[in-house]
């Protein structure tokens, strides 16, 4: 199997599909060395799988740029995650990009590697929030640099070192991104490394979807203390938006569970601050991201967890929504994601703002017969110390292990 890939990659190469050498575009971002242990412990490392070892001198060490659509067969990802081909100029000719579009998605890949592996990544900022886009990157399942180290900015495209000084041998790396999805575009269009592909990293035992709203993105949870020193006069700007660290991800993490999140700033069930509902966009593969083709679900979740409600409130506050109205969003919205995961169970975790629906999820949870049926309702503890009376990273880190501890409930996780 290595001669064979060795023999792959040598073709692909003599073909152009992938090219070797230095990259003339975009510029080179780094980890800062010393800030690597600190960054380690802000964010509990995603679950990552190790094939067997193999012999670490038969693979071919020279250097390879591999092109997005010959990487993604090789990745294993996160979230709706998808290689496309794209252009952010009209007279420019698409080239394929492996679009990370919601938070917290990711891609994961394996190789057999030495010395420094990098990253092209390219960014269109929607104005929302500011101009800077964060990721966060993971080698050996640890993460490195800071929030500053990877923020991006440029459109023609930054080269990020993932990491530097490898060891010859197999080493893991992952790249997820952290800004929500109406924020701005972001690609990677390639992977440059002293080596080959190894083989892709296989699924965790449990699979998670979570579906909400701002909450669920992350949106001012590091405001105002926690966003590496950076400070903006905007308590919603991207500086303080960390997807990757919110109540669910983070119990997500917490069991090893994969998981992939559906979630938009202001976004109803039946009434938010845009025209469009999750009840009538979450079948598309990203509405923010103009993608608009129904997803697949083929991987089946064994929870899914909803977030949802809170916007749909402060409207029915205002006068514009009726309760019987968001009542009937509730059920019918149940009953949409119940015909995409028949098998999954279904968990509404409500609270981290508004309480008043509580009652109401519940009912809705109990007419379809409750935990003996497979539906659960769980109770956050509500928190408007972040951005714009939004839950803090505090509420999320302790909303989570309240969630860890319902997860693990409801999957019999010992």
């Amino acid at each position: 199997m290595k001669k064979i890939l060795a023999i792959v990659l040598a073709a692909l190469i003599s073909l152009g599909m992938i090219s070797c050498g230095k990259s003339d575009t975009g510029n080179t971002v780094k980890p800062d060395a010393t800030a690597t242990a600190e960054a380690a412990t802000e964010t509990p490392a995603p679950a990552t799988s190790t094939p067997e070892p193999k012999d670490v001198n038969s693979f071919d060490y020279t250097e390879k740029t591999i092109n997005a659509d010959l990487l993604f067969p090789y990745c294993k990802t996160q979230g709706r995650t998808i290689v496309t081909d794209y252009t952010f100029k009209k007279s420019a000719t698409p080239v394929p990009g492996i679009a990370l579009d919601y938070s917290a998605s990711a891609i994961e890949f394996n190789a057999y590697c030495e010395g420094t592996v990098s990253a092209m990544i390219k960014v269109k900022s929607t104005g929302i929030g500011g101009a800077k886009l964060y990721v966060s990157v993971y080698v050996d399942g640890e993460q490195v640099g800071t929030r500053a180290t990877f923020k991006l900015t440029k459109s023609a495209g930054v080269e990020i070192v993932l990491g530097e000084n490898l060891e010859r041998g197999l080493h893991n790396f992952r790249i997820e991104r952290q800004s929500e999805a109406e924020r701005g575009l972001i690609y990677i269009d390639y992977v440059k490394l002293s080596g080959e592909l190894g083989e892709k990293p296989a699924n965790a035992k449990y699979f998670v979807e979570i579906i909400g709203d701002s909450i669920t993105t992350g949106y001012g949870n590091l405001y105002p203390n926690d966003s590496d020193g950076e400070k903006g006069a905007n308590a919603a700007a991207n500086e303080y938006v960390d997807g990757t660290r919110t109540y669910a991800v983070l119990a997500a993490k917490a069991i090893g569970a994969d998981y992939s999140v559906v979630a938009q700033q202001g976004i109803g069930i039946v009434k938010g601050w845009y025209e469009h509902t999750m009840l009538q966009k979450y079948t598309e593969t990203c509405y923010q991201c103009n993608r608009h083709d129904e997803w697949n679900f083929e991987r089946k979740a064994d929870v899914v967890v909803i977030n949802l409600g809170t916007n749909d409130a402060g409207f029915y506050g205002r006068g514009e929504v009726s309760l019987d109205k968001i009542k009937k969003g509730i059920r019918d919205f149940i009953d949409l994601v119940k015909s995409k995961y028949p098998d999954a169970k279904i968990l509404w975790a409500y609270g981290m703002m508004d309480q008043f629906l509580c009652p109401y999820i519940e009912e809705a949870i109990n007419e379809k017969g409750g935990a003996a049926a497979g539906y659960y309702f769980l109770k956050l503890t509500a928190n408007g110390e972040g951005g714009n009376g939004h839950p803090s990273l505090n509420a999320h880190i302790n909303n989570g292990k309240t969630l860890e501890k319902k997860l693990k409930e409801i999957l019999n996780i010992k």
